[in-house]
């Protein structure tokens, strides 16, 4: 079970220009330390993207953005000292928003990219443009002084009739059909000054969003887990209970408590993560298939095989070629 921040929905509809109920998990009150299945805010904006007959319903939240939407972390990204400070921060204490995405910051010799990959499938246009619309109004609005362009915008959904609206928010260099969500800058808007930086709020935030991120019971358990379980695969060491336990400095009891409360076990992360970083070595590297067995931790290919059948439905080498 995936789950975001009641707060940053709340927020969110608010930028759109509605507001999401539902009896059973949404309420009135919003308390900031509250999470929603992310599945169910999925449908809802589906449905109403559907029924408002606007595509372009998530591309509203560019107009409305303000850094409270996302709560603390908000505050803390706007203390940095750069802009390559404050999305590096972004990126890391992400999960106090959502478990349902990973972010990722990619430096480049003349270009940053920020990937947005998704870990449940289905994922609605109105979310993607969503985020993304907060994520390049946030850029702009911690560096007014700079209008920052994107260089290109690659969109996992397919290519809608009308681009009008995308263009405009984005620019005309769009790629649909892509493998991740990825937003691709010049270099150097890393060293753009922050007009809000503070070098003494910086330090309380940075304690502040470390403490929020060790010690929340629920909501990114799984995402420190799931980024201990690809940690352990870098460096070729199979991951277990008890090695990730000892990793993050918890008991395993403790661990399986939290994923538990999200719904989850460790061999379902592992499984989760082990499916994430096949498709993208399968289908972003030029890695052998017998290197990606072995990267993956399976004792042998036909392992691979049988576990990429599962998750994709065809063969490792079918699943690459389709890229």
């Amino acid at each position: 079970m995936y789950r975001i921040r009641k707060s940053y929905v709340y927020l969110l509809c608010r930028a759109l220009g509605t507001v999401y109920k539902s009896s059973e998990t949404f309420h009135d009150y919003v308390d900031d330390t509250e999470f929603v299945e992310i599945q169910s805010v999925y449908e809802w904006l589906a449905n109403l993207a559907v029924t408002s007959c606007d595509p372009d319903l998530g591309l509203r939240a560019y107009r409305n953005m303000h850094p409270a939407m996302l709560g603390a972390l908000g505050y803390a990204v706007m203390s940095c000292a750069t802009l390559g400070g404050a999305l590096e921060r972004l990126v890391n204490y992400y999960p106090l928003i959502s478990s349902g995405s990973l972010l990722k910051l990619e430096l480049h010799d003349h270009i940053v990219k920020i990937v947005s990959i998704e870990v449940t499938k289905k994922v609605p246009r109105v979310f993607i443009d969503a985020g993304f619309s907060i994520l390049l109004a946030l850029i702009r609005w911690l560096v007014p002084h700079y209008y920052v362009v994107p260089l290109g915008v690659e969109l996992v959904y397919a290519p809608p009739g009308e681009r009008g609206g995308l263009e405009e928010v984005f620019g005309r260099n769009l790629k649909f059909s892509a493998g991740h969500n990825v937003l691709v800058f010049p270099r150097e808007i890393c060293n753009y000054p922050l007009i809000t930086a503070s070098p003494k709020l910086d330090r309380l935030h940075a304690e502040f969003l470390k403490v929020q991120l060790e010690s929340s019971p629920t909501g990114f358990a799984s995402s420190k887990i799931r980024r201990a379980v690809a940690q352990s695969l870098a460096l070729g060491v199979t991951p277990t209970l008890d090695s990730i336990a000892d990793a993050l400095k918890v008991s395993k009891r403790t661990l399986q408590y939290s994923l538990r409360n999200e719904g989850l076990s460790f061999s379902m992360v592992y499984n989760d993560v082990r499916q994430a970083l096949a498709h993208d070595y399968l289908r972003h590297s030029v890695y052998s298939i017998k290197y990606i067995s072995a990267t993956l931790g399976f004792s042998d290919q036909s392992s691979f095989y049988k576990a990429s059948l599962r998750w994709f439905g065809m063969t490792p080498q079918n699943y690459r070629d389709l890229s």
